[in-house]
C-alpha cells in the first residue's frame, strides 16, 4: 500500500511539473509569436486597455482563450466526425496550444494587478509551495536515472548499444531488489 501510495504521488508531482513546464515554454513562443503580427497600433491597444482594468474585471480576460480554442475543437470534433482523425488530433492539440499559451501570456502580462487580490495571492502561493514539492519529489527520481545512464554507458560512455542496455537493465534489477 505504501509504495502504491509513493508511485501515485510521484506521478502525480511529474504531471504537475509537465504542466508547469508546458506553462514556462507556451508563454515565450506565443510572445514571439504575437511579436511577429504587424499590427502593432492593436497590440498596444490591447495592452493599453488591460493596463487600464481593475484587477477584477482582468479576471474576465481569461475568458478570451477559451472564447478563441473552442470553435477550433468544435471544428476538431468535425473532422473526427468525418473519419479524419490524424487531421481532427492536429487540430485539437493545436486548440488546446492556442489555449494554454494564451492563458500563460495573459497571466504573464497581468501577473502583478492579480496578485494584488488577496485570494489569488493565497492561490498563487500554494501554487508555488506545490511546485517545489514536486521538484522534491522527481529531483531525487530524475538523479538516479541519469546515474543509471552514466553507469551504463548511455551518457558519455562507449561500447555497443547492446551491452549498455544489458548494463542497465542490471542496474534496474539491483534497484528493484532493494
Amino acid at each position: 500500500m505504501r509504495r502504491l501510495k509513493r508511485i501515485f504521488w510521484t506521478t502525480l508531482a511529474v504531471l504537475f511539473l509537465a504542466v508547469s513546464w508546458l506553462w514556462d515554454t507556451l508563454a515565450p513562443l506565443i510572445r514571439a509569436f504575437l511579436v511577429l503580427i504587424p499590427l502593432e497600433r492593436v497590440k498596444r491597444a490591447v495592452i493599453d486597455f488591460m493596463d487600464r482594468l481593475a484587477p477584477y474585471p482582468t479576471l474576465a480576460i481569461f475568458l478570451i482563450p477559451l472564447v478563441a480554442s473552442e470553435p477550433i475543437k468544435l471544428g476538431s470534433f468535425w473532422l473526427f466526425a468525418q473519419k479524419q482523425w490524424f487531421a481532427g488530433s492536429a487540430t485539437f492539440l493545436f486548440a488546446e496550444i492556442l489555449r494554454f499559451g494564451l492563458v500563460a501570456f495573459l497571466f504573464t502580462a497581468c501577473k502583478d494587478k492579480l496578485l494584488s487580490i488577496p485570494w489569488f495571492k493565497k492561490l498563487y502561493e500554494l501554487f508555488v509551495r506545490v511546485h517545489e514539492w514536486a521538484h522534491e519529489q522527481v529531483d531525487p527520481i530524475k538523479k538516479a536515472i541519469r546515474e543509471a545512464l552514466v553507469e551504463a554507458g548511455f551518457i558519455g560512455g562507449q561500447g555497443s548499444f547492446w551491452r549498455r542496455l544489458r548494463t542497465l537493465w542490471r542496474i534496474a534489477r539491483r534497484g528493484s531488489a532493494a
